[in-house]
């Protein structure tokens, strides 16, 4: 889908890292009271996937002569280690719906069920686990792995051909995208380097992901909420909806310096300015996550393309808030998202038509309009400006709340949007009364 894009947001960051400091406490508390201890906590967990990335890369390089088992009894091995460090005991379910996909892989290589059934089993067992299980900590903990776990499960499932059982577990448990993502493909994991040892490069990006890693997180967690004290509703939201997103550039860049280490990978994972300063909400959805967006082109969209685009955004999105697990907030961002941004999209094409300007949601690749002066200019500042109110409105939803049931979180869900006053969905409804007028 070149014209239409999707959107999907990581779980915040990993529940090692403690709430986020209070309001008001100003630079020197936030610097002892929140930036020291965020920093040794994630500095230990981020050394020790870099660590254990920096001994497969080695050893898969020494032995890369030698049968690709040794590739993947290596990928296991660390893998297992890196979530027992990581995630302690609660790893022992991930291992669990790892294993569940390579038994649904056996089941598609031998025709038993199909691509389609894999992916459907893939994505509702985590979810009636934990619907069944009582400790919500848990689920909280290993749900972006899980959501991992599963796209690199479903796309073996329609690219593992004949592909053998400990490959797939290989790729499945390669530890540099295991515990932060991102997915790669399975060529990109057959396709490890040779070489074990970094060239310059390699050493310059990774340096620089863990610096803006670094950065991220200590504005998220420590300075955000020091230097934004208000008591206005909406700046105290996008004072959250901030924070949240410096969560997801930290998580995104630790998983790119994971890569660098393991198989000098430094392909971005987030377009960070295209997102604080979008053009439009389409923009952002490929933004805030490039592989999410390119597995979901590739394994949901198209395939269901034939169908209609319409159906082919909905059912995108339905499969991106699967992969989330029970989590209303991420369910109703998502949802909200696919209407926003197809509403969104058709507006702004319309208006591109009439005024024949760039002012579509995606910007011209070879514009050949005739119009591109102050209006068109001041048409796009406006478009940008609601989808940073959108923005805000959605990732309000995310105050580092932490909600003990399901039941708990939708309310939270629905009392954010009405101290809101539903802003976002007034748009929403204006959007769509545009499309349908015209």
């Amino acid at each position: 889908m070149e014209e239409f894009l999707y959107d999907d947001y990581y779980e915040d960051y990993p529940e090692e890292v403690e709430d986020r400091v209070p309001v008001g406490w100003g630079l020197e508390g936030a610097w002892e009271g929140c930036m020291v201890p965020v920093a040794m906590q994630m500095g230990t967990a981020v050394g020790v996937i870099l660590t254990i990335s920096a001994f497969y890369r080695v050893s898969s390089s020494l032995l890369s002569t030698r049968s690709p088992f040794w590739r993947d009894l290596i990928s296991t091995t660390l893998g297992v280690a890196l979530l027992t460090l990581i995630i302690g005991p609660n790893g022992v379910w991930v291992a669990a719906i790892a294993f569940l996909h390579v038994i649904l892989l056996k089941c598609v290589q031998r025709r038993i069920i199909s691509s389609a059934v894999h992916t459907g089993v893939g994505l509702v067992a985590p979810i009636l686990f934990e619907f069944l299980d009582s400790d919500a900590d848990r689920w909280q903990q290993i749900r972006g792995v899980n959501m991992g776990i599963a796209m690199k499960g479903i796309s073996l499932a329609f690219d593992g051909g004949c592909v053998p059982w400990y490959t797939a577990v290989g790729y499945i448990m390669h530890p540099p995208a295991l515990i932060f993502g991102p997915w790669r493909p399975l060529e990109d994991y057959t396709a490890a380097p040779r070489r074990a040892l970094w060239s310059v490069q390699d050493a310059l990006s990774g340096l620089w992901s863990l610096f803006v890693a670094t950065f991220t997180l200590l504005t998220s967690n420590c300075l955000v909420a020091s230097l934004v004290p208000s008591s206005w509703r909406w700046l105290e939201a996008y004072r959250d909806a901030l924070s949240f997103r410096l969560g997801h550039y930290f998580v995104s860049h630790v998983a790119r310096a994971s890569l660098i280490v393991a198989a000098s990978d430094t392909r971005p994972i987030v377009h960070a300015l295209a997102t604080e300063v979008p053009r439009s909400l389409v923009d952002v959805a490929v933004a805030w996550n490039l592989p999410m967006h390119a597995w979901l082109k590739r394994y949901i969209f198209d395939p269901c393309r034939n169908r209609g685009a319409v159906f082919a955004l909905i059912i995108t999105y339905l499969i991106s808030a699967l992969l989330h697990g029970l989590s209303p907030p991420l369910s109703a961002v998502l949802m909200h998202l696919a209407v926003a941004s197809w509403a969104e999209f058709t507006v702004r094409r319309k208006i591109s038509s009439v005024f024949g300007a760039c002012i579509a949601a995606r910007k011209c690749s070879n514009c050949k309009h005739s119009n591109s002066g102050f209006r068109t200019i001041a048409i796009n500042i406006l478009f940008g400006a609601i989808a940073l109110l959108q923005l805000t409105y959605l990732g309000a939803l995310f105050d580092g709340t932490q909600h003990t049931s399901i039941a708990s979180a939708a309310v939270a869900v629905w009392d954010k949007w009405r101290l809101l006053g539903f802003a976002g969905h007034w748009i929403l409804a204006g959007a769509v009364v545009f499309h349908i007028a015209s």
